[in-house]
């Protein structure tokens, strides 16, 4: 996928230092309300997504585009990524500035899941300008201007440092039981476990995954020092022909929404930090 090129995409506005969007909760991602040059629907927040705003132009009324490249969805369908005109997008009710010039996809295989007010993506520039938490159990996003350093120790549950590269998802170190393996956090994945058929034997074998046969439940997972519940995961085979990664066939892990879900996460992207808090923490009050 080609990127079109970011702008300031203030979904903090400046001046404010708090704001709760809405979330609307389907097949376990989170959306948020839009407007998209009147049109009035629905935007996943990704932050696998590269771009400010990737669009589906077979919900949204888009200027004729040009094509600047194809791929497929991490699900396997191909996309054709189209660039045009930018439209007028408002995101929960306040304007929400895009770059000049915005990429659409073909998502109609995309809408089954999430109806057809689906209008796409709000990616990683835009979520990554301020400190964001998803509170999937009151159904809100909420962006923070001050950052992790600010919340009460009491709050933290723990911390890790992560590492992005260009186009890439933040990554870290996770032990599933006894294995060890890179990780990705990825907020539009439901959650993802890419394995090479030795380590998939390994993992049930010791009760570290069970189920099956697509998804799965993945146990013993701890990750800085933390120890998680269970986590529902679909089980790829690594280097497969269900593998769209251009990473290479190793194991690694992604944890998506129903991770997220079951554990409240700040993102702060300006120290790279993930920050695992408690469910009494004060910023998690209404």
């Amino acid at each position: 996928m080609l990127l079109a090129g970011s702008a300031s995409a203030q979904l903090l506005p400046n001046g404010q230092d708090r704001r709760d969007i809405a979330i609307e909760v389907i097949d376990g991602r989170a959306l948020v309300a839009v407007t998209v040059d009147g049109q009035n629907g629905l935007m996943m927040l990704d932050n696998g997504t590269p771009e400010t705003v990737m669009l589906n132009r077979d919900a949204v009324d888009l200027p004729v585009g040009q094509e600047v490249g194809r791929g497929n969805a991490a699900s396997g369908q191909p996309v054709m990524v189209m660039l045009h005109n930018a439209p007028a997008v408002m995101v929960g009710g306040l304007p929400f500035a895009v770059p000049d010039h915005v990429t659409s996809g073909n998502f109609a295989f995309v809408e089954e899941g999430f109806s057809a007010e689906f209008m796409g993506f709000i990616g990683s520039p835009a979520l990554a300008e301020a400190s964001f938490l998803l509170d999937f159990p009151r159904n809100r996003l909420i962006l923070l201007r001050a950052g992790p350093q600010d919340l009460a120790p009491a709050d933290v549950r723990g911390r890790i440092v992560f590492s992005i590269w260009e186009e890439s998802l933040p990554t870290s170190v996770v032990e599933v039981g006894q294995t060890a393996m890179l990780s990705d956090f990825d907020t539009g994945d439901d959650g993802t476990i890419y394995l090479q058929d030795e380590t998939r034997a390994t993992l049930i074998a010791d009760g570290s995954l069970t189920g099956g046969p697509e998804t799965m439940v993945l146990s013993g997972l701890r990750l800085g020092g933390m120890d998680f519940e269970p986590t529902p995961v679909r089980v790829v085979e690594a280097g497969g022909p269900e593998d769209f990664r251009t990473s290479g066939a190793s194991d690694s892990l992604r944890l998506g929404a129903a991770f997220l879900a079951q554990n409240p996460v700040l993102w702060d992207f300006a120290s790279t930090e993930l920050v695992f808090l408690t469910s009494t923490a004060l910023v998690l009050a209404p």
